[in-house]
């Protein structure tokens, strides 16, 4: 501006020594004066407004830096917590809801600040619009000097082209400084744009970590239904040991009673001179020669040796080629032989060789053959 006003003065100097400096010396003298306190006044304006501009543009940046470095340290603050709140659902369902209670706490914490962070937008765009009122109210002034430059063509042609000069350049610089106006704008749009791309990813991971929460609670339901389910089949299971335990008494009641009945056919001579053959047993037993009353006895509670060949054949398909030789280091175990192996320890044998099966349909499989075939 000061260059303009030099370049004005340069042509006033140039007009009045070609024109008559005595009788337009007064007009010229006022108006100049004028004028130049006017144009003074426009410069010191337009530069204070381009100062305020540049502050305020320092200003907005500032503090959308702030906030978004505050916005990421929420979200890595509430990541770690997020965090610590899957390790202590896995341990225990009550701590986890805790940790949800607070973490929803946290969160509503979380967009009370984005809330209270667009009231600084707000005020941002209040003090825009202040400056549009400025930059109206600089366009006014700037008409009423287009006026006023009208009028001083209307009492010297000479000064007309000059002061058409000057509404020119001030024109010129109006238009650079709405110009600095619209790129300003263009930016607090980028910013904002900015801002709510990070609300809608700071949204998103919200929802990401609620799913994952869900899915944990799920997961926890899941197992307490295994859990429950487990114990209902243990149930059962320990119900069918009790049916077995049973079965066995009853096995063993009725080989007492068969003992009874073949101990007074053999104590019983035979009728018309014919040896009647004693009815087949439903087990195989070992029957020897009939010497004795203890003898028989004997002979009826122990298994046949016959009865461990398919047994051990179906521990080779259950748990392999060891079976016969598992079956045989537990019957040594038990301090008795193959040969000569007692009913009233089967069931014990049918536990201890049921603990080599670890496959629970396996094992359920092997005790069924195991009461079926004895």
């Amino acid at each position: 501006m000061s260059k303009v006003y030099k370049s004005l003065k340069e042509v006033v100097t140039l007009q009045r020594s070609k024109n008559d400096p005595v009788a337009l010396a007064g007009v010229k003298h006022t108006h100049a004066s004028s004028l130049d306190e006017e144009i003074n006044e426009l410069v010191q304006k337009i530069s204070g407004l381009k100062a305020a501009v540049k502050h305020r543009e320092e200003v907005i940046k500032k503090e959308t830096q702030q906030a978004i470095q505050t916005l990421s340290e929420d979200f890595v603050m509430l990541e770690t917590k997020l965090k610590d709140a899957e390790e202590t659902v896995r341990s225990k369902e009550s701590v986890s809801q805790k940790m949800e209670e607070s973490l929803t706490a946290k969160i509503y914490s979380l967009q009370n600040e984005l809330n209270t962070k667009k009231e600084p937008l707000q005020s941002r765009d209040n003090e825009i619009n202040d400056l549009k009122s400025n930059v109206d109210v600089l366009v006014k002034q700037a008409t009423e000097l287009e006026i006023a430059i009208k009028q001083a063509k209307a009492g010297a042609v000479t000064e007309a082209n000059r002061t058409e000069q000057l509404t020119e350049s001030s024109n010129t610089k109006i238009a650079a400084l709405e110009a600095q106006i619209r790129d300003i704008r263009e930016i607090l749009r980028g910013k904002e744009s900015t801002i709510k791309g990070l609300e809608q990813n700071l949204t998103a991971k919200i929802l990401d970590f609620e799913t994952q929460l869900r899915n944990r609670e799920k997961l926890l339901a899941g197992r307490d239904t295994e859990i429950n389910d487990l114990k209902s089949k243990l149930q059962v299971l320990t119900g069918k040991m009790k049916e077995m335990s049973s079965f066995f008494k009853q096995v063993e009641a009725l080989a007492t009673v068969e003992e009874q009945n073949s101990s007074t056919l053999a104590a019983s001579e035979p009728l018309n001179g014919v040896e009647e053959k004693p009815a087949a047993s439903p087990f195989k037993v070992k029957v020897p020669t009939v010497t004795s009353n203890e003898q028989t006895n004997v002979a009826q509670q122990t298994v046949s040796s016959d009865f461990f060949d398919p047994m051990s054949q179906e521990l080779t398909v259950i748990i392999g080629r060891q079976a016969p030789l598992i079956v045989r280091e537990h019957v040594a175990a038990l301090g008795e032989s193959m040969e000569k192996f007692p009913k009233s320890r089967l069931a014990e044998l049918l536990e201890i060789l049921s603990k080599e099966i670890t496959n629970e349909p396996l094992r359920i499989g092997f005790r069924r053959w195991f009461v079926k075939h004895v």
